[in-house]
């Protein structure tokens, strides 16, 4: 089973710069330290997207519904690299914005599909 989760916001106001220099310098930290039935991708800006979406969108590769488990209580050791970066990276975001996206996304082949 293949999964995407998808998650953007804003970032605060004049830090994308300094965003872009500490994921430069721990992108490779962060795909290594994710939990085992995951596996980051990559976080881009948005060029060009929908308004109420943001503008940086991180993606990471789900084996199963339970990889979201593991990513979670992974997040939860602020002692461990992953939830270390994860509390370095959140501190990024704009948390006041209402400009953000979470979803999940289950390759076509495998979705069960209704009213076809």
């Amino acid at each position: 089973m293949s999964f995407i989760a998808h998650f953007g916001g804003d970032l605060k106001e004049g830090k994308m710069r300094e965003f872009q220099e500490w994921l430069a310098a721990n992108e490779q930290a962060i795909a290594d330290s994710h939990p085992e039935g995951t596996k980051y991708i990559g976080t881009y800006v948005a060029i060009y997207s929908h308004k109420g979406v943001g503008t940086v969108h991180s993606f990471i590769e789900l084996d199963s519904y339970g990889a979201q488990d593991a990513m979670a209580a992974a997040g939860l050791d602020a002692n461990s690299t992953y939830g270390r970066l994860m509390n370095e990276y959140v501190a990024f975001f704009d948390q006041e914005s209402e400009d953000y996206t979470q979803a999940l996304y289950k390759s076509v082949t495998a979705a069960t599909l209704y009213g076809e």
